[in-house]
């Protein structure tokens, strides 16, 4: 089974890192789901969840602001500004 190479930073800190099964991304047009084998897509990210699903099943959560993802054979780059625990990773 493919798998997603995720990297995920703020300004400052790298947020998560690892291989992933899904990742759902708040993109300006709406939400846009990225699983294994996606065409290349540059997306500006609005405020809204990125979640992350593991390939265990277990989902992060982070609240956003804007930012971009990346996806490029099977490599997704997510860079925002600030990500905040989600109310339900509290």
């Amino acid at each position: 089974m493919s798998s997603l190479e995720v990297t995920f930073v703020t300004a400052d800190r790298t947020v998560w890192t690892g291989q992933a099964a899904q990742v759902v991304v708040p993109a300006a047009d709406g939400s846009m789901g990225i699983l294994p084998q996606m065409q290349p897509t540059l997306a500006v990210l609005e405020r809204g969840l990125v979640r992350i699903i593991d390939e265990s099943g277990q989902a992060t959560e982070r609240s956003v602001v804007g930012g971009f993802v990346s996806v490029d054979t099977d490599v997704v780059t997510i860079a925002v500004d600030d990500a905040e625990l989600a109310p339900s990773d509290l």
